[in-house]
């Protein structure tokens, strides 16, 4: 029985060329996104292992008040290898005569524990400063220039004799101050008052795994007084992979943004093909399928292609990932790797093909359930409800053409409701998209902002992907109204309607439709993005884009709709009238 099913499933698959491609472009897309929100982080990590292993890191950093509770500190069991306590203070580097807030730290020449891995230029020595690299980049310091170090109300003028990385510091300005390493003479020069300073020391243990166990004992020692900070091993890591985070939550809302607009999709096209099949489904059904197994025959076609394109879709997301995670590379010895893993594939083929054979089967459920006498009768056109809608509609003043086609896009309420839920995902996502781009805008001048330059793109791709695939949806919603309705066309025709009247009467309808979901999806996506900011981590208000940005998300939607319906419009305003009425 399943090769039966099978075989039905792919049985003139070649007429239906077009569904097949925008089935597989949905699946690939959605798998594309899984797999990158799953790699991009584990693209990264193994260059931030790499530089964790050539700066001696520290499982352990102890942030302390006294260098006498640094030294305590280290005295703890389990411990392997103690740094050099070293001493901080908070002060600036002046950039343009404006300050910058930085954390200047006094490295000793013998430090072996959590040492700064020198990218550019030389190491520390006398009288210089070693900038941390994306620190340095982001205040456009290169090696060679002359910066001014304040603290304390002292300054002091000091070559950048290098660029350095630490597995401990996340990129700037993410992790924001940024640092600075000097000698331990020039923090006593800038802050005398050693009161004022902070002590950090580096511990490697035995059993990295223990890391939390020793911070809370090196807190018991201490007791409150210490004013005790600690980043093991696990959270210098999170912090150094962080920019992931928004790449990711931004990934998994496209996923599940692309998803919606699958089902939507699949529900109109396999919905479409049911309604346009119902003799042949009776055909089956006389001869002992159960609706069960005819529903399976569509589904199985819709999870070949979605297992087929869920491949396609990783092997993007493998080849995407290192660039994603490109902005955490400032902060590593190496860039980001390509790191494939066979899981991240079948984790994505686990959501994108049930989601969208489970959406196949339920596209089939309504027309599999009468009997198979009901199926044999019943002809290939769907029957007009008169809704309160359809009546509405009716009942304004419009057009003869402009009227017809909203007529027509009313009366099918299932496609329609599917149509203007795809659009209005549309919408929404654009609005997202422009409420990100005003928060961008709302940087402060001259300063240097925190979001990836590789997010933004990242989102315009995903937007570009998305109403690329809605475009292509909605052409191949109207081919089908164009053939489903070819006789139609040809009686108005006959009756005096212009080509043009029939084109627009096409457009019209669904434009009307598109302008109707365009503007629901305003306040939804203003929703969507207040609720992707939290996930991200943002902080402080959100920033939403201006007005007449959000007035113009309506008209380009409508008008991105028109044009994906034109080419089928342009179609059956060129067929002639005799052939039209003739078309079975």
């Amino acid at each position: 029985m399943t090769g039966l099913l099978c075989r039905l499933a792919f049985a003139g698959i070649h007429r239906r060329a077009l569904a097949s491609v925008l089935t597989v472009c949905l699946a690939a897309a959605a798998a594309a996104t899984v797999v990158l929100a799953l790699e991009v982080r584990a693209a990264a990590a193994d260059p931030w292992q790499r530089t964790f292993q050539a700066a001696n890191g520290a499982h352990v950093l102890v942030n302390v008040a006294t260098e006498a509770d640094a030294r305590s500190a280290s005295t703890i069991p389990g411990i392997e290898q103690r740094g050099i306590p070293a001493p901080q203070v908070l002060g600036s580097v002046v950039v343009d005569s404006k300050p910058v807030t930085a954390t200047l730290i006094g490295l000793d020449p013998r430090q072996r524990v959590n040492v700064p891995v020198t990218t550019d230029g030389a190491g520390l020595r006398g009288g210089g400063v070693v900038l941390e690299r994306s620190f340095a980049d982001a205040t456009g310091l290169p090696v060679g220039s002359h910066v001014a170090l304040a603290a304390g109300g002292n300054s002091v003028e000091l070559p950048v004799v290098g660029l350095a990385v630490s597995p401990a510091q996340a990129r700037y300005p993410r992790s924001n101050p940024g640092v600075a390493w000097v000698s331990p003479e020039v923090i006593e020069r800038l802050q005398p008052a050693r009161t004022q300073w902070r002590w950090v020391v580096g511990l490697r243990l035995r059993d990295p795994a223990a890391a939390t166990l020793l911070v809370d004992r090196v807190r018991a020692r201490l007791g409150p007084g210490a004013d005790p900070y600690f980043a093991t091993w696990q959270a210098q890591r999170d912090g150094a992979l962080g920019d992931a985070r928004a790449s990711q939550v931004v990934l998994t809302t496209f996923t599940v943004l692309l998803m919606a607009v699958a089902i939507a999709v699949l529900s109109i096209l396999v919905g479409t093909r049911v309604s346009a099949q119902q003799q042949e489904i009776g055909v089956l059904k006389a001869v002992g399928l159960t609706p069960g197994q005819v529903g399976a025959v569509f589904s199985i076609e819709v999870a070949a292609l979605g297992t087929a394109a869920t491949v396609l879709g990783a092997l993007v997301g493998v080849a995407l990932a290192p660039r994603l995670a490109a902005p955490g590379a400032q902060t590593m010895i190496a860039p980001p790797t390509t790191a494939p893993n066979a899981w991240h594939a079948l984790i994505a083929g686990a959501v994108v093909v049930p989601v969208l054979a489970s959406s196949a089967f339920m596209a089939t459920r309504r027309s599999t359930r009468g009997s198979a006498i009901q199926a044999l009768r019943s002809g290939a056109s769907e029957s007009r409800h008169r809704s309160r809608l359809l009546r509405l509609a009716g009942s304004i003043p419009l057009p003869v053409p402009v009227a017809l086609g909203i007529e027509d896009v009313v009366a099918r309420r299932g496609r329609a409701a599917w149509l203007a839920a795809a659009v209005c995902i549309t919408g929404a996502v654009l609005v997202v998209t422009l409420s990100m781009q005003a928060a961008l805008h709302e940087t402060v001048a001259g300063g240097v902002s925190d979001v990836p330059r590789q997010l933004p793109v990242l989102v315009y791709t995903l937007d570009a992907v998305l109403v690329t695939i809605v475009a292509v949806a909605l052409l191949a919603v109207a081919l089908l109204a164009v053939r489903e309705h070819l006789r139609e066309i040809g009686i108005l025709k006959a009756v005096g309607l212009s080509p043009g009247q029939v084109a627009a009467s096409l457009v019209s309808g669904h434009a009307a439709l598109g302008l109707a979901a365009s503007v629901i999806a305003i306040p939804v996506g203003l929703v969507l993005y207040e609720a992707v900011y939290a996930a991200a981590g943002g902080e402080g208000g959100t920033s939403i884009a201006p007005w007449w940005w959000l007035a113009a998300v309506p008209v380009v939607t409508t008008l991105l709709v028109a044009a994906a319906t034109a080419v089928p419009a342009l179609f059956a305003a060129r067929v002639p009238a005799a052939k039209a009425v003739r078309y079975e």
